[in-house]
């Protein structure tokens, strides 16, 4: 009898087991938004994006793609839909302090748990979707990482360094920072930053003393695949980097007022020699600083304390209310335009990147800002500056065949505005609707 009454329930039970599963599935239908889908080419109006899961199913327009009957339809009239933003250059760790010392003493101990999983929180709400972390201490990054992709907490998708390299004797207290004295520390710590799966490898501080140091790390990165990238706000930093063969370098100092040609003359050799030379500018910072100074009052905007405990909002609040900002040179503005110039004259490819993190520059803030520094201060199409924070993004860190653009067989990662980044850029400020793997999370 027990065995009967099982068996005449089982299509009830199929039938319950396959709502649910139904009900677990993700059919999305974006209808009616301008569409920017990060390749560059012309927007498409009236669009309409299928997300399966989280895959993006189809690509197309009122009236030619039919809109399957299991869709759920979000309206994004009045939007304009593109590919969730990347930012390259980030430090989770921080959320805009302005002493980096007090950070260090007080906090430590909590960027695991608290400071890391806040950035990350406050970038997937901005829309970004996916960043690069360039210097945190390595477990925890990885920590914070496997949270995010197992959907304990929201975040972007991380590629990171870990721990900064510096090629120095000097004792380092700071947890970012890895002391690497000679060539055989050099390659250990490159190794285990590689074994405990970071997709860069970070150089900070080299001097000309440190030359072999930089070469091993540099030689050991690349015979496991893996590429490097060096600070390079001095000139100096910057030779020590090419003649080790770094893949990647980072800001544009504002100390001196052009490249020397001798460091000129060594990036046209390379990339002469068929070695891509690429180039992180973050130089949103520097432009901003007088507008920051002006009115620093969006700095207490409590979207950019969004996961913190209320002790450590109020820490921030007080130094930011107490801090002055660093005066920058007059010609500031002038000497990058100049030495962005030469360094495109001599076939570098930039890469995009916030230098999130630092006074001013908070993860709900600093990716938006970056791309419309770009584009009001320099005169970047904005067509192309979203491209560059998208698609050319995602090709550079080789992923563009899984992300970056809003594609048929891609991962849903899609955002939507109110309005048009292309006529008012700050649109990009606020997003609407953010989905990361096909999931709405805004």
């Amino acid at each position: 009898m027990f065995v009967r009454k099982i068996l005449a329930s089982l299509p009830c039970l199929m039938t319950l087991v396959s709502t649910l599963i139904l009900a677990q599935e993700n059919r999305v239908a974006l209808v009616g938004g301008l569409l920017i889908d990060g390749s560059g080419e012309e927007p498409l109006r009236n669009s309409i994006v299928l997300i399966n899961n989280d895959r993006i199913e189809a690509v197309g327009t009122i009236g030619r793609l039919a809109i399957p009957e299991n869709y759920q339809l979000v309206s994004t009239e009045g939007m304009t839909v593109l590919p969730g933003l990347w930012d390259p250059h980030v430090h989770l760790l921080y959320n805009g302090h302005p002493d980096f010392g007090h950070w260090f003493n007080n906090y430590s101990d909590q960027f695991a748990d608290i400071t890391i999983p806040a950035s990350a929180r406050q970038f997937l709400m901005a829309g970004v979707t996916s960043v690069r972390d360039l210097a945190v201490n390595t477990d925890d990054i990885a920590t914070v990482r496997s949270r995010i992709e197992s959907g304990e907490i929201p975040g972007p998708t991380i590629y990171a360094a870990g721990s900064a390299l510096v090629p120095t004797d000097a004792p380092q207290s700071r947890p970012h920072i890895l002391p690497v004295r000679d060539v055989q520390t050099a390659i250990e710590e490159t190794n285990k930053l590689i074994a405990a799966g970071m997709d860069i490898i970070k150089i900070l501080g080299a001097t000309p003393a440190s030359q072999e140091t930089v070469n091993a790390i540099v030689e050991t990165a690349h015979a496991a695949g893996v590429r490097v990238t060096a600070h390079g706000r001095e000139d100096e930093e910057i030779r020590i980097a090419l003649r080790a063969g770094v893949d990647e370098i980072q800001h544009i100092g504002v100390s001196t007022p052009t490249y020397p040609a001798d460091l000129l003359d060594m990036v046209e050799d390379r990339v002469a020699n068929g070695v891509p030379l690429y180039w992180n500018p973050t130089i949103g910072m520097i432009l901003n600083t007088d507008e920051l100074a002006a009115d620093p009052e969006w700095l207490d905007d409590p979207k950019n304390f969004v996961g913190l405990p209320p002790e450590m909002e109020m820490n921030i609040r007080q130094a930011i209310a107490s801090a002055e900002f660093a005066v920058q040179p007059p010609a500031a503005s002038d000497t990058i335009k100049r030495k962005l110039q030469s360094l495109s004259e001599r076939g570098v490819i930039f890469t995009f990147g916030s230098d999130e993190g630092t006074f001013g520059h908070p993860a709900s803030e600093a990716t938006w800002r970056e791309l419309e520094t770009w584009v009001f201060e320099l005169g970047m199409d904005p067509l192309l500056a979203l491209k560059w924070a998208t698609a050319d993004s995602a090709a550079y860190m080789g992923v563009l065949d899984e992300v970056g653009t809003i594609s048929p067989g891609k991962l849903a990662d899609v955002i939507a505005v109110k309005g048009s980044p292309l006529r008012h850029f700050s649109t990009l400020r606020e997003p609407a609707m953010v989905f990361k793997n096909g999931q709405r999370v805004k």
